[in-house]
Protein backbone atom coordinates (compact mmCIF):
# COMPACT_ATOMS: atom_id res chain seq x y z
CA UNK A 1 0.00 0.00 0.00
CA UNK A 2 3.07 2.78 0.31
CA UNK A 3 3.15 2.65 -3.07
CA UNK A 4 0.35 4.88 -3.13
CA UNK A 5 2.55 7.69 -1.44
CA UNK A 6 5.88 8.87 -1.34
CA UNK A 7 7.61 11.82 0.82
CA UNK A 8 9.51 14.87 -0.05
CA UNK A 9 10.48 17.80 2.18
CA UNK A 10 8.49 21.20 2.92
CA UNK A 11 10.08 23.71 3.72
CA UNK A 12 7.62 25.11 6.30
CA UNK A 13 6.87 21.60 7.84
CA UNK A 14 9.96 18.78 7.21
CA UNK A 15 9.08 15.67 5.69
CA UNK A 16 5.33 15.12 4.16
CA UNK A 17 3.55 12.65 2.19
CA UNK A 18 2.37 13.07 -1.08
CA UNK A 19 -0.09 10.84 -3.48
CA UNK A 20 1.86 8.96 -6.11
CA UNK A 21 -1.33 9.33 -8.28
CA UNK A 22 -4.79 9.85 -7.57
CA UNK A 23 -6.56 8.57 -4.68
CA UNK A 24 -10.57 8.25 -5.44
CA UNK A 25 -13.09 9.24 -2.51
CA UNK A 26 -12.75 6.20 0.34
CA UNK A 27 -10.02 4.74 -0.91
CA UNK A 28 -7.19 3.62 1.03
CA UNK A 29 -3.80 5.91 0.69
CA UNK A 30 -1.91 4.67 3.65
CA UNK A 31 -1.95 1.76 6.18
CA UNK A 32 0.08 2.88 9.01
CA UNK A 33 2.48 -0.26 10.52
CA UNK A 34 5.12 -0.57 12.85
CA UNK A 35 5.72 -1.29 16.34
CA UNK A 36 3.41 -1.31 19.37
CA UNK A 37 4.76 0.25 22.06
CA UNK A 38 3.60 1.81 25.78
CA UNK A 39 4.74 5.17 25.09
CA UNK A 40 2.91 7.74 22.85
CA UNK A 41 5.64 10.37 20.84
CA UNK A 42 5.75 12.45 18.44
CA UNK A 43 4.99 10.05 15.45
CA UNK A 44 2.89 7.37 17.46
CA UNK A 45 -0.77 7.13 16.66
CA UNK A 46 -2.92 5.51 19.44
CA UNK A 47 -4.88 2.60 18.59
CA UNK A 48 -6.06 1.77 22.42
CA UNK A 49 -5.74 2.89 25.85
CA UNK A 50 -1.37 3.01 26.46
CA UNK A 51 -0.80 1.25 23.15
CA UNK A 52 0.38 3.33 19.88
CA UNK A 53 1.59 2.20 16.52
CA UNK A 54 5.17 3.31 15.99
CA UNK A 55 5.18 3.78 12.48
CA UNK A 56 8.94 3.58 11.28
CA UNK A 57 7.91 3.89 7.63
CA UNK A 58 6.32 6.60 5.43
CA UNK A 59 3.71 6.96 8.13
CA UNK A 60 5.60 8.66 10.34
CA UNK A 61 5.64 11.43 7.82
CA UNK A 62 1.39 12.33 7.57
CA UNK A 63 1.25 15.95 8.35
CA UNK A 64 -1.66 17.46 10.16
CA UNK A 65 -4.03 19.51 8.80
CA UNK A 66 -7.26 21.86 9.53
CA UNK A 67 -8.34 21.17 6.28
CA UNK A 68 -7.30 17.31 6.18
CA UNK A 69 -7.65 15.40 2.69
CA UNK A 70 -7.70 12.10 4.75
CA UNK A 71 -9.08 10.70 7.78
CA UNK A 72 -9.11 7.10 9.68
CA UNK A 73 -10.61 3.62 9.71
CA UNK A 74 -10.40 0.66 11.41
CA UNK A 75 -7.20 2.39 13.82
CA UNK A 76 -4.72 1.87 10.85
CA UNK A 77 -6.39 2.87 7.61
CA UNK A 78 -5.58 6.54 6.22
CA UNK A 79 -8.33 6.97 4.08
CA UNK A 80 -9.36 9.66 1.24
CA UNK A 81 -12.33 11.77 2.24
CA UNK A 82 -12.17 13.31 -1.08
CA UNK A 83 -10.42 12.96 -4.27
CA UNK A 84 -6.85 13.72 -4.61
CA UNK A 85 -4.95 14.61 -7.03
CA UNK A 86 -1.39 13.22 -7.96
CA UNK A 87 1.46 14.70 -6.13
CA UNK A 88 -0.94 16.52 -3.51
CA UNK A 89 -0.08 16.46 0.06
CA UNK A 90 -1.53 13.74 1.92
CA UNK A 91 -2.79 15.19 5.34
CA UNK A 92 -5.07 14.40 8.45
CA UNK A 93 -5.99 16.42 11.27
CA UNK A 94 -4.30 15.01 14.41
CA UNK A 95 -7.86 15.67 16.12
CA UNK A 96 -8.89 12.48 14.15
CA UNK A 97 -6.13 10.04 16.13
CA UNK A 98 -5.60 11.41 19.42
CA UNK A 99 -8.04 12.32 22.20
CA UNK A 100 -5.67 15.43 23.74
CA UNK A 101 -1.43 15.67 24.07
CA UNK A 102 0.71 15.03 27.27
CA UNK A 103 4.31 15.30 27.34
CA UNK A 104 5.24 13.72 24.12
CA UNK A 105 4.78 16.94 22.64
CA UNK A 106 6.18 20.37 23.09
CA UNK A 107 4.22 23.81 22.93
CA UNK A 108 6.64 25.04 20.07
CA UNK A 109 5.32 21.07 17.98
CA UNK A 110 2.06 21.63 18.40
CA UNK A 111 1.70 25.13 16.92
CA UNK A 112 -0.01 24.54 13.40
CA UNK A 113 1.85 24.96 10.01
CA UNK A 114 -0.89 24.04 7.46
CA UNK A 115 -1.54 27.42 6.16
CA UNK A 116 -5.30 26.88 5.56
CA UNK A 117 -8.03 29.31 5.97
CA UNK A 118 -9.58 27.69 8.68
CA UNK A 119 -6.28 27.00 10.60
CA UNK A 120 -6.77 26.59 14.37
CA UNK A 121 -3.18 27.82 15.28
CA UNK A 122 -2.67 24.27 17.00
CA UNK A 123 -2.36 20.50 16.26
CA UNK A 124 -5.99 19.42 17.38
CA UNK A 125 -7.18 16.92 19.96
CA UNK A 126 -10.56 15.59 19.76
CA UNK A 127 -11.11 16.71 22.61
CA UNK A 128 -10.92 19.92 21.54
CA UNK A 129 -13.23 19.85 18.03
CA UNK A 130 -16.07 21.68 17.86
CA UNK A 131 -19.68 19.48 17.56
CA UNK A 132 -19.37 20.75 13.60
CA UNK A 133 -16.16 18.99 13.09
CA UNK A 134 -16.95 15.91 14.57
CA UNK A 135 -20.19 15.82 12.32
CA UNK A 136 -17.91 17.02 9.29
CA UNK A 137 -15.53 14.11 10.08
CA UNK A 138 -18.18 11.14 11.09
CA UNK A 139 -16.59 8.25 9.40
CA UNK A 140 -13.12 8.82 9.32
CA UNK A 141 -12.10 9.56 13.26
CA UNK A 142 -10.14 6.66 15.23
CA UNK A 143 -12.39 3.45 16.49
CA UNK A 144 -10.37 4.25 19.89
CA UNK A 145 -11.39 7.38 19.96
CA UNK A 146 -15.26 6.65 19.28
CA UNK A 147 -15.01 4.36 22.23
CA UNK A 148 -12.81 6.54 24.23
CA UNK A 149 -15.30 9.48 24.35
CA UNK A 150 -18.62 7.31 24.24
Amino acid sequence: MEDRVYSKDIKTKGKSLFAKNEIKKGEIALIIKGEIVNKPTIYTIPIEKDKFIDDSNLGRYLCHSCNPNCGIKDKTKIVAMRDIKKDEEITIDYAMIVSRYENEMTNENRICKCGEDNCRGELGEYSKLSSNLKKKYKGFISEYLLKLNK
